[in-house]
């Protein structure tokens, strides 16, 4: 790592060094050679935020279409064969059943669905995997592209750096599930017969079961779409950042080197002395380094 930053930074100085030498109306000219439109920000900007919308559009599809093939039909099942075994077993008036089929439908779903956000997520990530490909590659060619210019122009090459697009993994979602009836019978339980309406309730119950699982995997789907598309814009951020500080770097060496070739020499063989000092240090270990 300490290697890498110090040949990044004699190449710079070495930038620096060729433009300091060049006279003013030359130096104008090495700028709009090397910051052609091929490294333009505002392009680079417009294709790293088209990436980045294309696939934040296509993120809620791919998981939507992921759980409703791989898990809704498999849960409502499940769920539908847990209720009709537990259920007999519920007693109570209106209000303490539906309570009682709230809480555990609460309970096992939450349960079902905090699995399969654990143990499945790593396939709603296709969209966060292709923008991270698909950003590195275009940093990638805005590197080769800004080195090309600096070689034909200068006749340098800027040292290899050390850019990673860090991937932010998405926390799991909160599991949230809603209410059976809009309306609290509680209040009227004593105005309901049991043993003629729990039929009716209980059919209710069992009716609920595939809408309920629908509603909370598109829920959930929802919750990792948003994290999801944080994540990939937070990579788009870092990209552009990245190409930001470069041409920054880069212009300013350019406009402002003029008139500082011997303070320009003087630190680069002062880099040199502690880079060579480094590897002498890691050749010890087993990690020497050469110096460009």
């Amino acid at each position: 790592k300490v290697q890498s930053v110090g040949q990044g930074c004699l190449s710079y100085l070495e930038i620096a060094l060729k433009t300091s030498l060049n006279e003013d109306l030359d130096r104008e000219q090495l700028r709009k050679q090397i910051l052609d439109e091929k490294v333009n920000y505002e392009l680079i900007r417009e294709e790293m935020t088209l990436i980045a919308r294309e696939n934040a559009q296509r993120t809620r599809e791919l998981i939507k279409n992921y759980l409703e093939t791989s898990h809704e039909p498999q849960l409502k099942s499940k769920l539908l064969e847990i209720l009709r075994k537990e259920m007999p077993s519920w007693e109570g008036n209106i209000g303490k059943l539906t309570h009682r089929y709230e809480e555990w439908l609460k309970e096992i779903l939450a349960e079902e669905l905090d699995h399969i956000s654990k143990t499945e997520f790593k396939h709603f990530l296709g969209t966060l995997k292709k923008a991270h490909a698909s950003l590195s590659h275009s940093l990638e060619a805005f590197r080769g592209l800004l080195n090309q210019n600096i070689e034909r122009v200068l006749g340098l090459r800027l040292a290899e750096a050390d850019w990673k697009i860090e991937v932010a993994e998405p926390h799991q979602p909160d599991i949230r599930i809603g209410r059976t009836f809009s309306f609290h019978f509680g209040l009227i339980w004593f105005l309901i017969p049991m043993f003629i309406f729990r039929p009716f309730f209980e059919r209710h119950y069992v009716n609920e079961i595939p809408n309920e699982v629908f509603v909370n995997l598109s829920r959930l789907a929802a919750q990792w779409e948003d994290r999801i598309n944080k994540a990939i814009d937070g990579m788009k951020k870092q990209a552009l950042k990245y190409v930001q500080d470069e041409l920054t770097t880069i212009e300013s060496l350019l406009s402002k080197a003029h008139g500082q070739t011997d303070e320009i020499q003087g630190a680069m063989e002062e880099l040199r002395k502690h880079l060579s000092g480094y590897c002498a240090f890691g050749s010890v270990y087993g990690h020497g380094c050469q110096i460009v």
